[in-house]
């Protein structure tokens, strides 16, 4: 064996041997950098499943009355004099729970959540 070829084997083991070195560190760094995500992920899950909470509850305190008001706008269309052009009592105490209901649903109108 020559000089030259044992120069050339401590070199391609020294290389080999970076290279491993390299790789170990750099997935130790990556699972580092994944486990920290990760933490940060379930921290701000907790912090808005409330929120998400309030905010389903509401939605379907809202579905019920608009279901309601839904009802009540078939019924008022479907009558028979609802091609006179007046504002009878009927009408305007329909237009006003109307935007009563879409003014005032609750949860929705809450303050924001401020990050930190």
């Amino acid at each position: 064996m020559s000089r030259l070829s044992a120069l050339a084997l401590v070199f391609a083991a020294l290389c080999i041997t970076h290279f491993i070195a390299w790789s170990n560190g750099w997935s130790s760094h990556a699972a580092h950098v994944n486990a920290m995500a990760d933490k940060r992920k379930q921290k701000v899950e907790k912090a808005i499943e409330p929120v998400e909470k309030q905010a389903a509850i509401a939605s379907e305190g809202g579905k019920v009355v608009y279901r309601t008001i839904t009802r009540d706008v078939v019924k008022y269309v479907q009558s028979p004099n609802r091609t006179v052009c007046q504002f009878d009592d009927d009408a305007v105490q329909l237009r006003q729970r109307s935007i009563d209901a879409a003014n005032n649903i609750s949860g929705f109108d809450a303050t924001t959540v401020q990050g930190k």
